[in-house]
């Protein structure tokens, strides 16, 4: 009887197998299908791995944490660059950093010089 880590590990092998073929062997047109085909397989292998470590693999809580946040963090950005929606997601967040929010009664010529605000004093 196999126990439930042999079991992971030979469904890693067989996806690993079957991703070899797909690449390499089976004549199947590069493309949408093919992409969807090794992304599909790829998240397989990084679940059941993470499984693994996470289940057999001792270690504190934090770290198990942190490792989950990176492995999760780096399969998203595998994933938009197999679609091509990578390098959209960068272009967005620069134009979100790089934005600058300008006062509405404020026109374009007068925005390098600013009157100083009138002082009010109390009586």
């Amino acid at each position: 009887m196999l126990t439930m880590p042999a079991v992971a590990f030979l469904s890693l092998i067989v996806a690993g197998v079957v991703l070899w073929l797909i690449n390499g062997y089976i004549p199947i047109p590069s493309g949408r299908l093919k992409t969807v085909l090794n992304v599909v397989l790829g998240l397989i292998i990084v679940g059941i791995g993470l499984w693994l470590i996470n289940t057999y693999i001792p270690m504190a809580g934090v770290i198990k944490a942190l490792l989950n946040i990176v492995v999760v963090t780096a399969t998203c950005v595998g994933v938009l660059q197999a679609f091509g929606l990578w390098a959209p997601v960068v272009n967005m967040g620069r134009k979100v950093r790089n934005h600058r929010w300008s006062d509405p009664d404020e026109t374009p010529n007068t925005s390098a010089r600013r009157e100083p605000a009138p002082t009010v004093t109390l009586k």
